[in-house]
């Protein structure tokens, strides 16, 4: 379950959610402490796995398409859900969470987090290059919440950061 070192990106990078989107940590249903879900492979689904207790399940699509929820629903079971913290295929909490500025700071993986660490500490935001011909907001960046990018935060929203990095360790 251990996955190979993860490289910070750059703050003007272009980046979009899709960037991320390869492994989520989560909370195990199971046994409460942090399990891995994995995107599907040529050859098998999505799965859920936990090097503690050892609970593994894979995913089925039943409702096709892609949702985008700021909340997640039970409704949505089945269903590719993004733009909350949960995963997106099994919709369990993920790892990486704490509350911060009245709202919850999340990220999927490492490689999330220290996306968010470089764009938060960044010093300059100009707006990367497109990742390739589409509307300006498909960046990462453009869809980040005002609040975490709101200079009053920044100290608030560093420090939550890093207590998300101190969970990986």
């Amino acid at each position: 379950m251990t996955s190979p070192p993860i490289k910070p990106v750059a703050p003007r990078e272009p980046h979009t959610l899709w960037v991320f989107v390869q492994e989520f940590l989560v909370v195990c249903p199971q046994c409460d402490r942090r399990a891995l879900v994995r995107k599907s492979t040529a050859t098998t689904p999505p799965r859920l796995a936990c090097i503690h207790c050892g609970v593994t399940r894979d995913w089925q699509l039943r409702k096709p398409g892609i949702y985008f929820s700021a909340r997640g629903s039970d409704d949505l079971e089945g269903a590719y859900v993004l733009g909350a913290p949960i995963d997106p295929y099994f919709h369990l909490p993920l790892w990486l969470q704490t509350a911060c500025c009245n709202h919850t700071l999340w990220a999927y993986n490492a490689a999330h987090l220290a996306f968010l660490r470089a764009y938060v500490t960044a010093t300059d935001r100009r707006r990367a290059e497109r990742v390739e011909a589409g509307p300006r907001n498909q960046l990462l960046e453009s869809r980040l919440p005002q609040w975490m990018k709101t200079a009053k935060n920044r100290e608030a929203v560093v420090r939550g950061i890093a207590v998300l990095e101190g969970r990986l360790r």
